[in-house]
C-alpha cells in the first residue's frame, strides 16, 4: 500500500511543512499531491482519509477542483458511504462547481453498491436536467442499483432506455438485467433477454444461463430450467459444477431422480468434483422419487469421498427412509447424525417419528420424544401429530391421549372440539394418562 502511505504522509504532514505551503500560496504541485492522495485513498478503500484530505485542502485555503471531489465521491462509493457521496455532490453545487459525468457516475455507483435505487435514479434524472450526455457506465450502475434494490421493472426500463439512447448494450448491461429478472422471478422476461442477446450475437455466458435456470426453478418450471442449461452446454461449453448443481436441483423438483443421478455421474466423467450441494440435490431427488436405497447409497458415497455431510443430507435421507417404510434405517441415520456431531433439527425427528408410525413402531416413536429434551430440539405440531398417529395405528389410545394433552395448544383445542372429548370414557382416560409415567417423562419430570 505505498500509495496509501504517501497519501497519509501528505494529509497528516507536519505543521511546519503545511505552514510553508500556505506561505508559498500552494502551487500546482501541492494541489496535485493532495489530489493524488485522495485518489490513493479511493483505491485503498479509505474514505475517511479522503474526506480528511479534502477538508484539509479547504483549511489550507487550497483550491479544490472537480478532480478532488470526484476522487472523494468515488472513495465514499467504494465503501458504501453513499450519504457522504451525496453531501459532496451538494457541496460542489453550493461552491458553484459543476459536477461532471464522472462525478455523477461515482455517485450512482455509490448508490449501486447498497441498493439505493431511488437515489441512483434521481442522479440519473439530474444528469438529464443539466444536459450531460449519459454513457453506458451511468446506465449500468443505475440498472445494478435497481437490481440490488429488488426493482426489476425499473432495471428493465433502464435497459430499454439504454438501447433507445443509441448506446451500446454490452454483455454487462444484459447480464445485470438478467440478474434483476432472476431476483424478481421473472422467467419470461429473462428468457426474452437471453434471446435478444443471442440475436445481437452477444454470448450470454454461463452465469446468465444459470440465472435463467434458477428463475425457472423459482416458478417450478424444471423442464425449462433443464432446457436452458442443455442449450448452453450444447452450444458453448461442457458442464461445470455450478450449472450441474442447478440441473440436478431441476431434476429433483421435477421428480426425475434418474436424470439427477445421471448428471451427478457426468460430473465425475468430466473430471469435475461434485460438491456437497451436488449430492444433497441428488439425495433429495431420490427421496422425492421414493428411492431410499439410492439415497442411502449417495450418503455413503459422500462419506467415502470425504465430502462434508450436513443436516440437509441426513434430513433428505431420513425422509427417503420414511417414504420407503424403512424405520430402522431412519433411526440409524438419526443416530449417525449425533455421531458426526451435527445438530439434529425438528424436521429430522419428525421424519423419523413418521417412519416409525408408518410401520406401527409406537414404542420407538415415543422413545424419540424422550430424546427431545436432551437434544435441545423443540417438538412441534407435526412431531406430536406423527406420535399420535403411531399410537393410534397400534391401538395405544392411552399414549395417544397423553401426547394430545401435553402437545401444543392447537392440538389440545382440536381434541376438545371432537365429540369423543366429552364422553365419560374420555374423562376417565384423561385421569389415567395424567398420572402415567409417559406423561411425566415427556414433561421432563421424574417419577
Amino acid at each position: 500500500m505505498p500509495q496509501l502511505a504517501r497519501a497519509r504522509a501528505v494529509g497528516g504532514g507536519c505543521r511546519p511543512c503545511r505552514c510553508w505551503a500556505r506561505r508559498e500560496n500552494y502551487g500546482w504541485s501541492w494541489m496535485s499531491s493532495y489530489n493524488g492522495g485522495i485518489s490513493a485513498c479511493d483505491k485503498g478503500g479509505q474514505w475517511q482519509w479522503s474526506l480528511s484530505l479534502l477538508s484539509e485542502m479547504l483549511e489550507l485555503e487550497m483550491e479544490r477542483t472537480v478532480i478532488s471531489y470526484n476522487a472523494a465521491v468515488s472513495a465514499c462509493g467504494r465503501s458504501g458511504q453513499w450519504q457522504h457521496g451525496f453531501l459532496l455532490l451538494s457541496e460542489m453545487q453550493e461552491a458553484e462547481m459543476k459536477p461532471d459525468l464522472i462525478s455523477y457516475n461515482a455517485g450512482i455507483s455509490a448508490c449501486e453498491r447498497v441498493g439505493q435505487w431511488c437515489h441512483a435514479l434521481s442522479l440519473l434524472r439530474a444528469l438529464h436536467a443539466v444536459n450531460i450526455e449519459l454513457d453506458d457506465i451511468s446506465y449500468n450502475a443505475a440498472i445494478n442499483a435497481c437490481t440490488n434494490g429488488g426493482q426489476w421493472e425499473h432495471a428493465l426500463s433502464l435497459l430499454r432506455d439504454l438501447r433507445h439512447a443509441n448506446l451500446t448494450s454490452t454483455i454487462i448491461s444484459y447480464s445485470i438485467g438478467v440478474g434483476a429478472c432472476e431476483k424478481g422471478g421473472q422467467w419470461q422476461q429473462l428468457l426474452s433477454l437471453l434471446a435478444e442477446m443471442r440475436e445481437r450475437r452477444l454470448d450470454p455466458g454461463v452465469t446468465s444461463y444459470i440465472s435463467g435456470a434458477s428463475a425457472c426453478l423459482k416458478c417450478t418450471l424444471w423442464s425449462q430450467a433443464l432446457s436452458l442449461l442443455k442449450t448452453r452446454w450444447d452450444l458453448h461449453a461442457d458442464p461445470d459444477v455450478v450449472s450441474c448443481n442447478v440441473g440436478i436441483s431441476a431434476c429433483e423438483k421435477g421428480g426425475q431422480w434418474q436424470s439427477a443421478l445421471s448428471m451427478l455421474r457426468e460430473l465425475w466423467a468430466a473430471m469435475l468434483e461434485p460438491t456437497t450441494v451436488s449430492y444433497n440435490a441428488g439425495i433429495s431427488a431420490c427421496e422425492k422419487g421414493g428411492q431410499w436405497q439410492q439415497a442411502l447409497s449417495l450418503i455413503a458415497e459422500l462419506c467415502k469421498i470425504q465430502l462434508e455431510q450436513d443436516i440437509t443430507s441426513y434430513n433428505a435421507g431420513i425422509s427417503a427412509c420414511e417414504k420407503g417404510g424403512q424405520w430402522q434405517k431412519a433411526l440409524a441415520l438419526l443416530s449417525e447424525l449425533r455421531e458426526v456431531n451435527i445438530q439434529a433439527a425438528v424436521i429430522s425427528y419428525n421424519a423419523a417419528v413418521s417412519a416409525c408410525a408408518s410401520c406401527r413402531q409406537w414404542q420407538h416413536a415415543l422413545f424419540l420424544f424422550y430424546e427431545f429434551p436432551a437434544t435441545r430440539v423443540e417438538p412441534d405440531v407435526v412431531s406430536y401429530s406423527a406420535g399420535v398417529s403411531a399410537c393410534e395405528k397400534a391401538g395405544q389410545w392411552g399414549h395417544a391421549l397423553s401426547l394430545l394433552f401435553i402437545g401444543p395448544g392447537c392440538l389440545r383445542r382440536r381434541w376438545r372440539q371432537t365429540p369423543f372429548a366429552t364422553t365419560p370414557e374420555s374423562v376417565r382416560a384423561r385421569r389415567v394418562v395424567s398420572g402415567s409415567r409417559l406423561c411425566c417423562c415427556l414433561r421432563g419430570c421424574s417419577d
